[in-house]
């Protein structure tokens, strides 16, 4: 794997310790990114801490080293001392031949690994007859196109009849396909794969965690310090929403969200307000069930089954 930053740029900054955080999916390269930085007069310290996003930062180890180089993701907020190295997927657009999509207008949307290549996708489907919209969301993304699993807004009020999502994994296309209603079409370039979304099964599992919860009594807040992730505001609404409504619920503040973090409390359900793929992708690993902030209202009475809507962090 290639490092796509310059390390000359340190060296004139007079940086001598550097660390590296890299995403699971990336861990299996860390002794090949660090020999690469080793060979250029570095000393290299490897994060052990997951990271789940650009929210996600291992600020101990920034206290031992010059920089951190944080890998496969985008800014979110300029931290001092932490870069944000690319990693990029590349792929032959000859895949985007399998596209097949009976609505004209697309929105095409994509993740920190594959956005870069948007534009060449663009022009493939208008060369197919399609009318492609790529939008920039909030300052929370970088790109245009660009989706995170937090944050939709590239699709806000989007005049596609469509979206299609260019990259790997189904979590972000059923976020797409919940926030914005419409049909969401995935064209994976790793399987060389392209389907339609459908999002019955998770309204499904989603619902389940919802009925679990229903004639539970003993629930908390959970609120993550993580940057980025950290909603103390929401929690405390909901906290004062539950009251209100003869519920009560207690508040707990935790540096990272795992089932053995957990395993010790004896609540009978949760309340996420940290990372949405907690609640979304995560929660079979948990012993009790673990909540959205959109799903605890509708369990409270706030909000209608009806007018359920993805968690977004914005």
């Amino acid at each position: 794997m290639k490092i796509e930053f310059d390390l000359d740029i340190l060296r004139r900054k007079k940086v001598r310790k550097i660390g590296i955080q890299l995403p699971n999916g990336l861990k299996a390269k860390s002794s090949e990114i660090a020999e690469q930085i080793e060979n250029k007069g570095f000393e290299v310290i490897i994060s052990g801490k997951g990271t789940f996003g650009s929210c996600d930062i291992d600020f101990d180890l920034l206290k031992e080293v010059d920089v951190l180089l944080h890998f496969a993701h985008t800014p979110i907020f300029e931290i001092k001392n932490v870069f944000y190295i690319p990693y990029k997927i590349d792929f032959d657009l000859k895949i985007v031949k399998k596209v097949k999509i009976k609505e004209n207008k697309l929105a095409l949307i994509s993740t920190a690994q594959y956005v870069w290549k948007l534009e060449e996708v663009r022009k493939e489907l208008e060369n197919q007859g399609y009318e492609v919209e790529i939008k920039k969301g909030s300052n929370r993304v970088k790109y245009p196109g660009q989706v995170l699993g937090c944050n939709y807004t590239a699709l806000k009020n989007t005049k596609a009849e469509a979206i299609l999502f260019v990259g790997d994994g189904l979590f972000h296309p059923l976020g797409a396909s919940i926030y914005t209603k419409k049909k969401v079409y995935r064209l994976d370039p790793l399987e060389e794969k392209f389907e339609e979304v459908k999002n019955g099964d998770f309204f499904k599992k989603r619902f389940t965690q919802i009925a679990l919860s229903m004639e539970k009594k003993k629930g908390a807040i959970l609120v993550c310090s993580k940057l980025g992730q950290k909603r103390m505001q929401l929690a405390l609404k909901l906290k004062r929403m539950a009251k209100s409504k003869g519920k009560r619920m207690d508040l707990i503040y935790i540096d990272e969200i795992f089932p053995s973090k957990l395993m010790n409390f004896m609540y009978e359900y949760y309340v996420n307000t940290a990372c949405p793929r907690i609640s979304y992708d995560d929660s079979k690993y948990y012993h009790v069930p673990i909540l959205s902030p959109q799903e605890f209202e509708i369990l409270i009475g706030e909000r209608r089954w009806e007018n359920y809507e993805i968690d977004e962090i914005l």
